[in-house]
């Protein structure tokens, strides 16, 4: 077996990793979504009371009022938070294993045309997830969490494709160097 066969062979194992941890994170967010709104809201509200205690290391002195109304705004913004970094990691691993095909990798229309995949395809897993969701105890599925789910994809693959460029850009000035 020559040295070019080893590297795609371990390229395709690779692969395999990526597309395992792919569908463990996906079955992780569809664990998140299967949980009722009582078992959703007791965790968002634990991380929410890490978050409020370090934001205003004053709370358990404030009034009740002012508790509520500090607690509901971080709340919100954790449980939006959620939304968008899962579906940002899931693109991010998406992306990942469509950049290790050189083809994808090599121009940067080929970048986007990969962006543009994996935007769509967590976009529809965001669509059936908030729709898995109305069938959850508790739970409702909102087109605007798909809003936000599809912001975290669209941010992470912006994100990666900016490095992608720039590394492609250094290795061509790097190659023009050595000649």
């Amino acid at each position: 077996m020559n040295v070019c066969n080893i590297k795609k062979l371990s390229l395709w194992g690779v692969r395999i990793v990526l597309v395992l941890i792919i569908l463990f994170w996906m079955s992780t967010i569809f664990g998140f979504s299967a949980e009722t709104g009582t078992q959703s809201q007791g965790l968002s509200d634990k991380i929410t009371i890490r978050a409020v205690q370090i934001i205003e290391p004053e709370y358990s002195s404030l009034d009740l009022a002012s508790k509520e109304e500090l607690f509901n705004k971080v709340s919100f913004f954790v449980r939006k938070t959620g939304h968008f970094s899962e579906y940002g990691i899931l693109a991010g691993l998406i992306l990942i294993l469509l950049f290790t095909f050189e083809e994808v990798r090599n121009t940067r229309k080929h970048i986007i045309m990969g962006a543009v995949v994996t935007d769509l395809i967590c976009m529809i897993y965001a669509s059936t997830d908030e729709f898995h969701q109305t069938f959850v105890d508790g739970r409702s599925g909102k087109s605007a969490d798909v809003l936000i789910d599809t912001s975290g994809t669209v941010f992470a693959t912006i994100i990666l494709c900016l490095i992608i460029v720039c590394a492609g850009n250094r290795r061509r000035k790097n190659e023009q160097l050595e000649r």
